[in-house]
């Protein structure tokens, strides 16, 4: 239990940094009729109504559980180059226009801080898919991240680059080999061993990336986009987020909940000229745009890890010959 304790301080400060205080007022309301009316005031996006909050009857530690990115906040961020210099790419994009046979639907990580492992497992879905021409399509498991990966924290959190690592290195089952349990919380224990075991459906198969990368320019994080798919992003969650129903999302509150991270399918550009993400969050549908949001450039340092992975060619050509 002591060992448990010591990695839920290490996983709770790298996750809040400064602002762990936050999670001392843990059973208060986050969400209240008068807090949703004060915010439609001063928010340039579609605010939930309080009737039909999904998260209205969360305290603030509930809440937070559906965040779990940790970052290391000791760190020299990378500086982040704007700007986009390829004409050939448009204006407006989304990746289920272009690959529409490999969209996967919104998903839920519920009351675990998994989003970590939601957004680097969906992005490496969605990329197999779009390699093999459709031939590679399936669901890849944000479980085998949580339980398995021992670098990073279950239902704690966990890191982007260290997620991206056990990819490399170990790879990830598909999700009906190893489907979601942690919704209420629990990481569970690895049913693996040395990267083998038995599926609960399905044949037994590691999915991995033969590489990963950091992508430090917008022009960069675009070209891969379009012509290799989703990307993972990671990002600060203020409270006014939480309450977020459509439009571009552009930050009016100053109370920090933690770091969340999320899959990039596309880009485009509002009516006044300013530039936002389409991103695919695993809150369920019943949030956002049926589970989507749209973030404008430079918000919440939205762009200071901006990640993803190419597709081992082992796996492809099991496949493909």
């Amino acid at each position: 239990m002591k060992k448990i304790g010591t990695l839920l301080l290490i996983g709770f400060a790298a996750l809040f940094g400064s602002h762990s205080g936050y999670l001392h007022n843990a059973q208060e309301k986050l969400i209240t009729p008068e807090k949703i009316e004060a915010l439609k005031l001063k928010a340039t996006f579609d605010v939930l109504d309080y009737e039909n909050h999904p998260f209205k009857d969360m305290t603030k530690g509930e809440i937070v559980h559906k965040l779990g990115l940790m970052r290391d906040y000791t760190a020299q961020k990378k500086q982040i180059i704007y700007g986009n210099k390829n004409e050939d790419l448009p204006e407006n994009f989304h990746y289920k226009d272009k690959w529409p046979q490999c969209f996967h639907q919104i998903r839920d990580q519920q009351q675990c801080g998994s989003c970590w492992a939601f957004a680097a497992s969906e992005v490496v879905s969605d990329r197999f898919c779009i390699s093999s021409n459709s031939a590679v399509n399936v669901v890849l498991s944000p479980q085998d991240l949580i339980s398995c990966d021992k670098q990073d924290f279950g239902c704690e959190g966990g890191y982007v680059d260290k997620s991206w690592d056990y990819i490399r290195d170990h790879g990830i089952v598909t999700d009906a080999c190893l489907p979601y349990t942690s919704g209420s919380g629990s990481s569970g224990r690895c049913p693996f061993k040395n990267d083998q075991g038995t599926c609960k459906s399905g044949q037994f198969r590691k999915y991995k990336v033969e590489s990963h990368q950091q992508y430090e320019t917008i022009e960069d994080a675009k070209e891969t986009l379009f012509t290799e798919g989703p990307i993972e992003a990671a990002f600060e969650v203020y409270d006014d987020f939480m309450s977020y129903d459509g439009g571009v999302y552009r930050r009016t509150s100053d109370e920090l909940l933690g770091g969340h991270a999320v899959k990039v399918v596309g880009w485009g550009t509002d009516t006044d000229g300013t530039e936002y993400w389409i991103v695919a969050n695993s809150w369920n549908t019943n949030w956002g745009e049926n589970g989507f949001f749209r973030i404008a450039f430079g918000e919440c340092g939205f762009e200071d890890s901006l990640w993803a992975g190419k597709p081992h060619i082992d796996v492809l050509d099991k496949f493909l010959n």
